[in-house]
């Protein structure tokens, strides 16, 4: 099926169905990364690919072409100490999503009722944060900026139900900048408090912070929408263990 383009409100939004729609209807996966449409489009094949070969049930993909990184996927206004300012709105895009996103693909889609958030980077900070506020199915954080200030404080006092899937490149802790080169510690940390609740994935990639990003939100979604259910809790690309 090709991808559909419709306004939500203020927000111009992408959405397509991604295999067979279940009996009960689709589960809807809200993706938080961009709308940089061939990245988009590399991801849906992927995913296609995957729901054709039985790796996880159909679904619905849908999620806003434009935002601001640093404003709508940030859970409260924090500096990195070189200048860059974090808004801190990720609560108005959250109510966007719930508010307005949703019943528009409710409008157009025959849905479940389950929804994941699923982000890269910042939108997989986003993505864990939405998590904890409740009323979600599960969440896939990869290469999720969870070396964000206060973070792993919160999502120890906010722990979220579902099953969980973070990614990380190997090489992203290397980096020079200071406060984000604690990304791999915090991811950990991340994983120990999620494991004390449910499933949880932790999947180390091959390469940096911009390494496959489609092939990264991919393997999420399909552990999420395993037909069996989460199952990994500790694997590189592909489930090779490391």
């Amino acid at each position: 099926m090709a991808m559909e383009w419709f306004d939500a409100g203020p927000r111009r939004c992408w959405a397509r169905i991604l295999g067979q729609v279940p009996a009960g209807g689709a589960p809807l996966v809200v993706v938080l990364a961009g709308g940089e449409q061939p990245e988009l489009e590399a991801l849906c094949a992927r995913l296609e690919a995957a729901a054709d070969g039985g790796r996880c049930t159909g679904a619905v993909l849908a999620g806003p072409l434009q935002v601001d990184w640093d404003a709508d996927f940030t859970p409260w206004p924090a500096e990195d100490g070189r200048g860059r300012v974090f808004a801190g709105r990720a609560d108005a895009l959250l109510a966007w999503v719930r508010q307005v996103l949703v019943p528009a693909a409710a409008a157009r889609f025959p849905l479940s009722g389950q929804i994941y958030p699923v982000g890269y980077s910042l939108g997989g900070l986003a993505a864990l944060y939405f998590a904890c506020q409740g009323g979600f199915a599960g969440a896939g954080s990869c290469s999720g900026s969870l070396w964000y200030p206060g973070f792993t404080a919160y999502l120890a006092a906010h722990l979220p139900a579902g099953p969980v899937y973070l990614s990380l490149g190997g090489k992203e802790r290397n980096t020079r900048h200071p406060l984000m080169a604690a990304v791999e510690d915090a991811t950990a940390e991340a994983r120990r408090l999620l494991a004390c609740r449910g499933p949880v994935a932790f999947v180390h990639e091959r390469g940096g912070h911009f390494t496959d990003v489609p092939g990264r939100l991919a393997r999420a979604v399909c552990w999420l929408l395993a037909p069996a259910g989460p199952g990994i809790t500790h694997a590189g690309p592909q489930g090779w263990r490391e």
